[in-house]
């Protein structure tokens, strides 16, 4: 949720957003202000990936800023293709829910970009390209962290609208060589390396090819009808380089990680309603066991935080080794929005018994009146198996039972309630 992290108690937001859109020039800046009033909460002991759940207080208050921009952007282009600055949301990939690239979950991460800021038409092709770049840390030398981004995509507009997108994402520094100086030139350059580890064997930062560094690789299909104004998409991702091609061919799933989803615009007569699906599969594959690099699990980077920033991960929210299922259905229109939906999110599947379980309900409602939006949101969580005790049930006073009429471990309820008020002004 961006800069908008609420832990248990009262807090409020106001942003104010500015944006200019002109032949050469694209500006955005949004600043916010934030008053969090969160009461203490019982710490859930975990470690590893899952030490950095969305589902945690965060205690440290150097990422708590009550008031800075949530989005800045400067884009100097000429017919779309430019260069700039952009600290904002951002999201890679085509799910609704979550992605396991690029997610909107952490603070905005500053980046230098180049390419197209958004599509570019030449008749029925559409195309997007852009590259970012980021220091993570004000470090020096070896200790510098970057993350380095391309992403693209191709669309054909048919009768059915095709795309075809990818995202090749690198975490580099912060890692002694003792026989290379990682440089930031280098990190700039490095999602244009070649893709197979076969390939990187004569490269000087990297042992038979193999490198400190965690790249993650995916690519994507959407298929749109726009008379049937329904939309089907799939994204399939890797966490790991393959030695030879012959490695892929014969264990295609080892780190595999997949988003499949379907949103359904109006049935038959009913043209304002809306529902949709989404599963993410994040989960330890059985090919892992032939490994001898270790299993390729997601965000399982210690160096980097588990692939954090200000103490949030910026990929899917569910984490490493979990899944997330979504479905969600309503009415929609210009002046009125009703969603209710429902999520089941697993954490720990392969690697814990029982894994952590978090089961939500939301209701998201919606309209608008004088050019202002106002907006009411709830949400109801219940989770189990926190912190992936060795035991299914408690007993009233929380001790361990070989029962199924106790208590499920280590569980309890938490209940979200958001009002909002927006209002749009266009000046021309």
């Amino acid at each position: 949720m961006d800069v908008r992290y609420f832990s248990k108690g009262l807090s409020s937001f106001n942003s104010f957003r500015l944006s200019i859109n002109s032949p050469f020039i694209y500006l955005i800046a949004e600043p916010y202000l934030i008053n969090k009033n969160n009461y203490k909460t019982n710490d859930i002991s975990r470690y590893g990936p899952f030490a950095v759940l969305n589902d945690r207080e965060i205690k440290d208050n150097q990422f708590y800023v009550p008031g800075s921009f949530r989005n800045l952007l400067l884009f100097v282009h000429f017919k779309g293709i430019g260069f700039g600055f952009q600290q904002g949301n951002r999201w890679w990939g085509p799910g609704l829910h979550t992605s396991f690239q690029m997610t909107n979950n952490t603070q905005p991460i500053p980046a230098n970009v180049i390419g197209t800021m958004n599509e570019i038409r030449f008749k029925k092709i559409g195309l997007y390209l852009m590259y970012s770049f980021s220091r993570l840390n004000q470090l020096t030398g070896y200790q510098r962290k970057y993350f380095t981004s391309l992403n693209g995509r191709i669309t054909w507009y048919g009768a059915i609208h095709s795309s075809i997108g990818f995202s090749r994402n690198y975490l580099t520094g912060g890692e002694n060589i003792s026989n290379y100086t990682w440089k930031e030139s280098d990190a700039k350059k490095i999602v244009f390396e070649e893709l197979l580890t076969s390939n990187l064997l004569s490269k000087e930062y990297t042992l038979g090819g193999h490198d400190l560094w965690d790249q993650t690789l995916s690519f994507y299909f959407n298929f749109i009808l726009p008379q049937r104004q329904i939309k089907l998409y799939i994204e399939t991702g890797f966490n790991d380089n393959r030695m030879y091609f012959a490695d892929l061919l014969s264990q295609p799933d080892h780190s595999m990680a997949t988003v499949i989803g379907i949103r359904d615009f109006g049935i038959k007569s009913i043209n304002n309603f809306i529902w949709g699906f989404e599963w993410t599969n994040l989960m330890i594959t059985y090919t892992s066991k032939f490994r001898p690099t270790g299993p390729g699990t997601w965000y399982n980077r210690v160096q980097y935080g588990y692939s954090t920033f200000a103490d949030r991960r910026w990929g899917a929210h569910s984490g490493a080794d979990s899944d997330d299922w979504f479905l969600y259905g309503g009415y929609l229109s210009d002046k009125l929005y009703v969603i209710p939906s429902f999520n089941y999110e697993r954490h720990g599947i392969v690697s814990h018994r029982p894994a952590e379980v978090k089961v939500e309900y939301r209701l998201d409602i919606r309209f608008k009146k004088n050019n202002f939006w106002f907006g009411a949101y709830y949400e109801r969580q219940f989770e189990a198996f926190l912190g992936f005790p060795d035991y299914f049930y408690v007993d009233k006073f929380e001790q361990p039972i070989n029962s199924a009429n106790g208590i499920l471990a280590n569980s309890r309820h938490t209940n979200t309630l958001i009002f909002t008020i927006s209002s749009e002004i266009n000046i021309k």
